[in-house]
C-alpha cells in the first residue's frame, strides 16, 4: 500500500458510500471566508454533487465521467459551519454527508477563537497537494511570478474569485502576481505570508507609513503591523480594501461608540451621527466614524483628524455657526 493510499484512508472516515471529503479535513478552522473543497467518487453513478451550509444558497456540480474528483470552492459564514454534501443521481439523493469548519476572525470577538477540538488548516502541504497533481501544476515556475494576464496564474483556477469577484481589488492580485506577498516555500506550509502583516505591506505603502509614524498616537492595529484586520489583501466591495463599511467595521470593536453619545448626549438623548449624515470635508461621501478619527494615527489619544486644540473651533470645522 503507497503512502497515497494510507493517507487517503486516514481521511474515509467522512465518506458515505459513493463520496469522499478529501479536503479540508472535518473539525477545523481557516482564516479565509474562501474555501475550496476536494471530493473524491467512488461511485461514478452520481451525476451531481450538492453543497449547503447553513441558509447559504445550496452549490451544485455536475460530476465528469472522466475525472474521479469534484472540486467545489463555498464561502463560508463567520464562525462554526455546517457543511452538507448530497450525492445526486437524476436529481434524487443518493448519498449524504456532513462537516464542520470554524471560520476564525480577528475582527469579531466572537469568532477570533477556534473551538478547542478544531486543528487549523493548511491546504498547500505536500500531502496534500500530491492528490492534485493529475490535474494542477503545484510546482510553479519562475514564469508565473510574473504572468502575461492573471488567468495564465497557476493560482487562477482555485483561486479566481480574489481575482474577479469584488469592485475593488487590490493590485496584485488583479495582476495575478501572487507572490509579490506570498512567500514561494518548498517545504511544509506553501505559500505562507510573513506576520505581522507589516512586514509585507509597508515596503509597497511605505510613504503611509511614515505618515503614521510622525504621529504620537497609532490606532492599536496599525502599531502592532495586524493590517488584514480591516483590509482584505484580496479584494473587496468596499473602499480602500475594508472588509466592510467604514462605521460597522469600527464598531465592532467599538461597541459602546455606535449610538454617538461618545461625542455628546443632548437634551433629546441623541448623539452625534456616526452614519447617514452627509460628510462637510467629502462631498458625495457618506459621514463614517473616519470623518472624526483616523483610523491609523494622530496626535491626539482619540486620534482625531484636524487641529482640537480648541473643543468649541474644532466643531466650527463642521458646524459653520
Amino acid at each position: 500500500m503507497t503512502l497515497l493510499t494510507l493517507f487517503s484512508c486516514t481521511i474515509a472516515c467522512r465518506a458515505s458510500p459513493g463520496i469522499t471529503i478529501q479536503f479540508p479535513p472535518d473539525n477545523v478552522s481557516v482564516d479565509n471566508e474562501q474555501l475550496n473543497m476536494v471530493i473524491a467518487l467512488e461511485n461514478q453513478a452520481l451525476d451531481g454533487i450538492r453543497v449547503t451550509i447553513g441558509e447559504n444558497m445550496p452549490l451544485e456540480r455536475p460530476v465528469r465521467l472522466d475525472s474521479p474528483h469534484v472540486c467545489i470552492g463555498v464561502t463560508l459564514n463567520k464562525g462554526l459551519n455546517t457543511i452538507e454534501l448530497l450525492g445526486l443521481k437524476q436529481g434524487k439523493v443518493a448519498t449524504k454527508n456532513e462537516m464542520h469548519i470554524f471560520f476564525r476572525s480577528d475582527l469579531f470577538p466572537n469568532f477570533r477563537e477556534a473551538p478547542a477540538n478544531f486543528g487549523r488548516y493548511y491546504f498547500h502541504l505536500k500531502t496534500h497537494e500530491q492528490n492534485c497533481v493529475g490535474c494542477h501544476d503545484m510546482e510553479p515556475t519562475l514564469s508565473s511570478l510574473r504572468p502575461e494576464n492573471p488567468a495564465k496564474s497557476t493560482c487562477y483556477t482555485c483561486h479566481k474569485k480574489k481575482y474577479t469577484q469584488d469592485t475593488h481589488i487590490h493590485k496584485p492580485a488583479a495582476q495575478g502576481t501572487c507572490f509579490t506577498c506570498h512567500e514561494v516555500l518548498h517545504g511544509e506550509r506553501k505559500y505562507t505570508v510573513q506576520k505581522p502583516d507589516d512586514k509585507v505591506c509597508y515596503p509597497c505603502h511605505n510613504a503611509e507609513v511614515k505618515g503614521w509614524k510622525s504621529k504620537s498616537t497609532m490606532h492599536g492595529p496599525t502599531a502592532v503591523g495586524h493590517c488584514t484586520m480591516c483590509h482584505d489583501p484580496h479584494g473587496s466591495a468596499w473602499p480602500a480594501l475594508l472588509r466592510m463599511q467604514t462605521t460597522d467595521l469600527c464598531i465592532n470593536c467599538h461597541e459602546d461608540k455606535a449610538t454617538g453619545s461618545h461625542v455628546i448626549a443632548g437634551f433629546m438623548g441623541k448623539g452625534h451621527p456616526v452614519r447617514n449624515a452627509k460628510d462637510p470635508f467629502v462631498p458625495n461621501k457618506e459621514f463614517t466614524c473616519a470623518g472624526c478619527h483616523n483610523p491609523h494615527a494622530g496626535n491626539t489619544q482619540n486620534l482625531l483628524n484636524h487641529d482640537n486644540s480648541n473643543t468649541v473651533a474644532y466643531c466650527r470645522n463642521c458646524h459653520k455657526m
